[in-house]
């Protein structure tokens, strides 16, 4: 006679499968709750935003602070769809754990600390049904939107050091015993700052004083700015000089108080390498998707012709260069307008070469954005992987990035050129995706340095040198050097002995228009 089974087995079988049951029922239906009060706290938090950004503009198009009417819009969207009833003006909503959160700028996000962007966050709670078994009376749900105002600049920074962790020195540093100046071109105009995300130091007076150690914030010399804000701490060890300075109100430095600004062009669309010609090079040959070897700039009899006994001429046209530039002793480099796609290689330069961002066909200062990054054959065409930038010249350099007026004469060229348009004001883009993402940008000159134009190199160093005597700024101040320029990288510093000004004009850096919802 077989053998039967234990009485009561099947019980616990059945007794474990309800459980099972009950904790999907719990997960369904009150993570659907959940779902549906998200949605709704989402068509309160997106119209709020949007309501509260267009505050962040006064009558005349100026930036401005968005408080108390973004309270107010924020208020009303929420209680148009069911939130804080009864709460008149949303008085305790808006208190501490209250509900209901207006930010300017965003706390977090894509856009953490971006001042063109305020940031609206709901927060209710619904009763548990199944899940009380598991003794979850009440779920949390909480929803953010973004949204932006911020129609003609990327962002207010003049220089942003995006590293957060406390390693290899200050993320933002000033050295050489010179003067770098941050002034806005337009009397009144608010930007011009300066932004570090790291964490270094433990100073919270809101002074740069002298010292050594760990600081965000490091200057050896003087640094003007209208504002600077730092995760960290900001020190002064220079000598015979001023350390921070102010531009206009004082004081103009919060330590240890910012939360670490989101990288403003992580959104940046890349350019598409088919969509832009075969670089030319000057030895005749033509730089292609196969090529294995990087543009070879060399003096010699039609290939880079000396004049005199001068250094030989190399003249570029815009174009994808699988391999970069390999520029070779007594060679200067002039390029015509345009986009400059480097796949791979980088910028190498020997002895006493040099590259001049100067039409050589005119003499007047080319408009080029040059952007680094991987060939299509890396890694098994080492050439066409992304190679570090040096970017320098001999005696003065200069360089302004593409603008409307230059992506035109592209666009309106026979054939048709590449339309470099979407990239206008970026003067030069170290990929982030590429193999040499963290290597050291270079730029500048020995005798002075001109430049415009937005540098974005999100995990790179970029060093600034600033050149030492002659003259290149005009309007409010005549300096040696004129930086014009936007650097967003991830650790900068800016070197030199001179007098260096930089103008925040945002006319000449990469605008974002950003209007409406962001995120």
């Amino acid at each position: 006679m077989p053998r039967s089974e234990p009485r009561g087995q099947l019980l616990i079988v059945v007794a474990f499968g309800m459980v099972v049951l009950l904790a999907i029922a719990a997960l369904v239906v009150d993570l659907g709750f959940s779902w549906m009060l998200h949605r709704q706290e989402q068509n309160a938090a997106d119209p709020g935003s949007i309501a509260a950004a267009r505050w962040l503009k006064d009558a005349t198009g100026k930036p401005r602070s968005p408080f108390p009417e973004a309270y107010k819009e924020a208020c009303f969207y929420a209680q148009e769809n069911g939130f804080f009833r009864g709460d008149p003006n949303c008085a305790a909503a808006l208190l501490p754990g209250g509900g209901l959160e207006v930010h300017w700028p965003p706390i977090s996000g894509d856009f953490v600390g971006a001042r063109g962007k305020v940031q609206v966050i709901i927060t209710a709670t619904h009763p548990s049904f199944f899940a009380k078994i598991f003794g979850q009376d009440w779920a949390t749900v909480s929803t953010s939107a973004t949204a932006a105002n911020d129609a003609g600049n990327s962002n207010s920074s003049s220089l942003v050091a995006l590293q957060t962790a406390c390693a290899g020195g200050a993320a933002g540093k000033v050295s050489g015993g010179g003067k770098v100046s941050i002034v806005p071109v337009n009397p009144g105009t608010l930007g011009g700052y300066v932004h570090v995300n790291s964490a270094c130091g433990s100073s919270t007076d809101d002074v740069c004083q002298n010292g050594v150690g760990s600081s965000a914030l490091s200057i050896s010399g003087t640094l003007v700015t209208p504002f600077a804000y730092t995760n960290g701490s900001c020190t002064y060890n220079g000598v015979g000089a001023q350390g921070l300075v102010c531009q206009a109100t004082s004081p103009c430095l919060d330590e240890d108080n910012q939360p670490p600004l989101g990288d403003p062009l992580a959104g940046l669309p890349e350019p598409n390498l088919s969509n832009f010609p075969n670089g030319h090079c000057p030895d005749g040959t033509i730089s292609s998707p196969s090529s294995t070897t990087a543009c070879q700039l060399k003096k010699g009899p039609g290939i880079c012709p000396a004049v005199g006994g001068g250094p030989g001429i190399c003249h570029l046209t815009a174009g994808v260069y699988y391999g970069g530039f390999d520029v070779k002793s007594q060679v200067e480099v002039r390029l015509d307008p345009g986009m400059y796609i480097l796949a791979g290689g980088g910028i190498k330069l020997s002895g006493s070469s040099s590259i001049d961002a100067i039409d050589s066909a005119t003499g007047t200062t080319a408009r080029i954005t040059i952007f680094s990054t991987d060939g299509p054959g890396c890694p098994a065409i080492a050439a066409q992987c992304q190679g570090s930038i040096t970017f320098t010249a001999t005696q003065a350099f200069q360089a302004k990035a593409t603008n409307t007026a230059s992506c035109q004469a592209i666009l309106n060229a026979t054939p048709p050129g590449p339309n470099s348009c979407p990239w206008r004001g970026i003067l030069l883009w170290q990929d982030a995706s590429g193999a040499s993402a963290t290597a050291t940008v270079k730029l500048g000159g020995q005798s002075s340095t001109i430049m415009s134009g937005t540098i974005y190199a999100p995990l790179a160093e970029v060093d600034i040198n600033g050149g030492q005597n002659t003259t290149g700024c005009t309007g409010p101040v005549t300096t040696q050097s004129c930086l014009s320029i936007q650097i967003v990288s991830y650790r900068w510093k800016i070197d030199g002995n001179a007098l260096v000004t930089m103008p925040y004009d945002p006319s000449e850096l990469y605008q974002l228009d950003l209007r409406g919802l962001v995120h």
